[in-house]
């Protein structure tokens, strides 16, 4: 069969569900390179109860959702210092022995051009155990047992903690494998492993994968989801912008550790790629856009709770905001009033106001008037959405800053570095086989 990459290999293998059942002898391997429409068609014309199923099918394969656009994120991210532009590179190199060049001798192996304590997050998805044999020396996943391959992967987490500033994050997809009809628990193995090794594991998310490649398993389930473990150093510290996440996959709530991402519908000559989605969600929940490279403080968003900024997806809001909006005598000492004594309309009042030396009387009054007014939908003013006032600075004289980077010490096909770039962010990344990155056309074109 022809080499297809594997988002066109899992649709063939679900159009051959079809087309390779009952008294047709029709099989797609056979029509690669001259698929006979009238056969393949004349099928489906004959099968139309198959052929609405299969075009459902093919729909839920490739659905992504509604997802934020680049833009969009980028909007919501916070901004970059000025005069800086983002650059990327991408080194051989053997991502479990990686170190930086100024800390050893140049020739040594596994030397690169990173600098430590250089790094905001890595994102990658390192060889899962025994599933493909890449064809390169020394490559993770090939090990005898998964315990050694449990090994190999904790020994290169302490590489990489040389480059991960304190408040990095490192996100990593990893996969189970089945043995002798028996899934192994590589992920468990790991997060423990992990543990033990100092690693703080923020969240285990789930990747629903609604597009996953179809399976001729017939005594089990096929597999739909594999594990992202979140690893931090600081737990305290480590930075984290949960309400920007929040605002572009939640609708300002936090919308949990399921995460829907269908592959990319475009994968290149990679063997095993991940979805840009995932990427994109990891850099927005912990990259910081703006970094201090004196004290290597990132710059945090500062938020507070707005006044009439409601959530508008939700019809009681947007009619509490047409009251608002039509009433004259509704003012936003009215609804200070109304956050300030809160749903019950007692104590809040007395114990916010009182306390702060104003006078809580014409707070109490200005809160029966809203409700008044407003009726049932007084509510929805004590659930107004946060809004960003501002981004912190660090303490140092002459801050130098820098936009955040991101790493991926198995670069693969340069996913992670392509999607860096395209939100403003410096990318870099490692492989034993660069050859799947096409630095002409693949990565230069973000790099402006």
């Amino acid at each position: 069969m022809t080499e297809f990459d594997a988002e066109v290999r899992g649709a063939i293998e679900v159009i051959e569900r079809y087309v390779s059942t009952g008294d047709n002898e029709t099989s797609l391997a056979d029509y690669v390179d001259e698929l006979d429409e009238t056969n393949l068609f004349g099928y489906f014309d004959e099968h139309p109860d198959e052929a609405i199923t299969l075009v459902g099918e093919l729909e839920a394969y490739f659905e992504n959702g509604d997802l934020p656009t680049t833009d969009e994120i980028k909007t919501e991210q916070g901004p970059f210092p000025p005069h800086t532009d983002p650059n990327w590179m991408v080194e051989q190199a053997d991502a479990s022995i990686v170190r930086p060049k100024e800390e050893s001798d140049d020739e040594e192996e596994g030397a690169i051009d990173l600098e430590a304590n250089s790094v905001d997050l890595i994102v990658t998805s390192p060889p899962y155990w025994k599933k493909r044999d890449y064809g390169t020396q020394d490559q993770l996943g090939q090990e005898s047992t998964p315990n050694e391959y449990i090994e190999n992967l904790i020994d290169a987490l302490e590489h990489w903690k040389t480059f991960l500033r304190p408040t990095g994050s490192i996100f990593l997809n990893i996969g189970d494998t089945y043995k002798n009809k028996s899934l192994t628990g590589i992920p468990g193995r790991f997060a423990k492993a992990a543990q033990d090794a100092g690693w703080t594991i923020r969240n285990e998310i789930t990747w629903a994968k609604d597009n996953g490649i179809p399976s001729s398993a017939k005594d089990r389930l096929v597999p739909r989801h594999e594990p992202i473990y979140h690893l931090v150093l600081d737990k305290d510290e480590y930075y984290y912008d949960l309400h920007g996440y929040s605002n572009l996959y939640g609708n300002g709530s936090n919308p949990g550790d399921v995460w829907r991402i269908s592959h990319d519908r475009n994968t290149g000559g990679h063997l095993a790629p991940f979805p840009s989605d995932l990427v994109q969600r990891a850099i927005t929940l912990a990259c910081p856009p703006t970094v201090c490279t004196n004290c290597g403080s990132p710059r945090r968003r500062i938020r507070k709770r707005g006044l009439t900024n409601l959530n508008t997806d939700r019809p009681q809001a947007r009619r509490a905001l047409e009251i608002y909006e039509e009433s004259d005598e509704l003012t936003l000492n009215h609804i200070r009033a109304i956050q300030a004594t809160g749903i019950s309309d007692v104590g809040k009042a007395q114990e916010f106001q009182s306390g702060a030396g104003n006078n809580d009387e014409d707070v109490q009054k200005y809160a029966k008037e809203a409700k008044d007014i407003l009726g049932g939908y007084f509510r929805e003013f004590t659930f107004p959405q946060w809004t960003t006032a501002g981004w912190t600075e660090c303490d140092c004289d002459e801050p130098t800053l820098e936009r955040g980077r991101v790493f991926d010490p198995f670069a693969g096909s340069g996913t992670t570095i392509q999607v860096a770039l395209s939100l403003g962010y410096h990318g870099f990344g490692t492989d034993l086989d660069t050859s799947n990155i096409d630095q002409d056309q693949s990565l230069t074109t973000y790099s402006k």
